[in-house]
């Protein structure tokens, strides 16, 4: 489906299980396009500093990724790259610019490597579960948003500089992949989150609203699975310039079940683009999962003219 298409009121569902090779790029078929993203974020509480990594490559080899480090431990340390990549170049060693992406094994481990002049980084994810794919919800994935997207938390270990402040990563981290054409002007507004604990308790969330319709994907790790979510209840809290400061939610999910989380934001990036007029705020965050102390990033993203005005910058 082209970018410009999608109306917002188709939603894709599973037909088959992930293969190893969706952990890869995806090839456009003849006279199509295609993107994969792939995303990669800690957050270490006590030092009340997050870590994430962005990348996206083209059907026709064109890349790019961001980099950054904030928080209160340190400076906000951005960095931009990007390039084209030769077509036989996949996602199991995957370089460009600084950064290098190694799904080693596809779906469950994977290395992440840094090396610019602010940051250096070296991170290791190990899945603590099989990957869920968002059209595994009961509301399924609106076709605005991809052709899939899977999501995974997993155990971190590593190290991050950024300018002349040194962290060990770890114990838990999270992922995403997404692949498929994205209709960034669909989407009225959306709350995406993370949250995981030291012992292993994690939830992943995401509501989002297009087309007068709303809608929700994610899981609960129970006993080592992700049970879809099926339903969440939140209450958000907004401070200055309109960026997300606190969340309380409920997470229903098809097993019957409801899990408590909160996440109180410790600091907040922005990325507007100003080519799609969307603006993505991510917060990192300290969390509860049902009173247990965890770790957390919550996403929110608006149309940047509609977040201006919720800013009172039109005022």
């Amino acid at each position: 489906m082209s970018a410009a298409a999608s109306d917002g009121a188709d939603v894709l569902r599973a037909s088959r299980a992930l293969l190893p090779t969706d952990d890869l790029r995806h090839r456009p078929a003849p006279g199509a396009r295609m993107r994969d993203s792939v995303f990669y974020q800690t957050v270490l509480p006590e030092e009340r500093l997050a870590v994430q990594v962005y990348l996206f490559v083209t059907g026709t080899g064109a890349a790019g990724y961001n980099v950054v480090v904030w928080g209160d431990a340190a400076p906000t340390v951005r960095e931009f790259g990007g390039g084209r990549v030769a077509e036989a170049m996949d996602l199991d060693d995957f370089t460009v610019g600084g950064l290098t992406v190694r799904h080693r094994d596809p779906l469950c481990t994977a290395d992440v490597v840094v090396r610019t002049d602010r940051i250096e980084l070296d991170l290791t994810f190990t899945a603590l579960h099989e990957a869920f794919s968002f059209r595994d919800a009961p509301d399924g994935l609106p076709s605005w948003f991809a052709e899939d997207r899977i999501e995974q938390t997993g155990a971190v270990r590593g190290h991050v500089r950024a300018d002349d402040h040194a962290f060990e990563l770890g114990p838990i981290g999270h992922r995403d992949h997404s692949w498929g054409l994205r209709d960034w002007r669909a989407p009225q507004h959306w709350k995406w989150l993370v949250a995981y604990t030291p012992s292993g308790r994690a939830v992943n969330g995401w509501t989002w609203i297009a087309a007068g319709r709303w809608g929700f994907a994610g899981y609960v790790l129970r006993d080592g699975r992700p049970v879809p979510v099926s339903r969440i209840e939140d209450d958000t809290s907004y401070g200055a310039g309109y960026e997300q400061r606190r969340l309380h939610a409920v997470l229903h999910d098809v097993e019957g079940g409801t899990t408590t989380l909160d996440l109180d934001v410790f600091g907040v990036l922005h990325l507007p683009d100003e080519r799609t007029g969307t603006t993505v705020l991510e917060g990192g965050c300290v969390a509860r999962i049902d009173g247990e102390r965890g770790a957390g990033q919550f996403e929110v993203e608006w149309p940047t003219d509609y977040f201006a005005h919720l800013r009172g910058d039109d005022a």
